[in-house]
């Protein structure tokens, strides 16, 4: 294998390849949002549904080039808790001891999600039931792949979404229905993409 430009590790050593690192956290319906809410920590207990991260931190001869930081929120959150949490929150994103992105998460889109509006049922009548953060597309999402933010072995590292106004109280859910899922609560994931480099298998 040739190294590519920026690669530390010596040639036929390590494994170099796009990769992606992601965390889904929640809040019931009708709950009050929380002050922070901390991605990849605590993560040993979820399922692969929730992140691909066991520790925050990576094992040497791991590496993480970031080159991508996006927010998705889940298709079944109603579109005045989305405004209210893009509005009321930011983030800072932490390597070591030093954050190396921060703004508002709307700034961040994901570039994933389900596109389009659902009919609504007569209980839900003029709700827009389908809303995301930016396009589903890889197109929209804010990269920088030529000042990425590494993230070497043996340091710890996380993305906080802190409250920058006001907490608020999320909606009361909507049932299960012929024509659309249980909407309600807050469904958040956080996605780092980016380059990574790992052992030779």
């Amino acid at each position: 294998m040739t190294p590519q430009p920026g690669n530390v590790f010596a040639s036929d050593v390590v494994d170099r390849g796009p990769w992606l690192f992601y965390h889904r956290l929640t809040t019931a319906a009708a709950t009050a949002t929380s002050a922070q809410y901390q991605f990849f920590v605590n993560t040993s207990a979820l399922t692969p549904s929730d992140t691909n991260l066991s520790l925050n931190r990576l094992s040497p001869p791991q590496a993480f080039s970031v080159q991508s930081i996006g927010f998705i929120f889940a298709p079944i959150m109603f579109f005045s808790d989305v405004w209210n949490f893009m509005k009321n929150y930011y983030f800072n994103f932490v390597i070591g001891s030093k954050v190396f992105a921060t703004g508002p998460l709307h700034l961040f889109p994901g570039g994933a999600g389900i596109s389009g509006a659902v009919a609504t049922n007569h209980t839900t009548v003029s709700i827009l039931q389908i809303v995301n953060n930016g396009d589903p597309s890889l197109l929209a999402c804010r990269r920088f792949p030529d000042y990425p933010r590494i993230i070497p072995a043996n340091v710890q590292f996380f993305l906080n979404v802190l409250v920058g106004a006001a907490l608020f109280t999320t909606f009361t859910a909507v049932a299960v229905s012929l024509v659309s899922p249980a909407y309600g609560g807050l469904d958040l994931m956080a996605v780092l993409d980016g380059i990574l480099d790992r052992e030779v298998q």
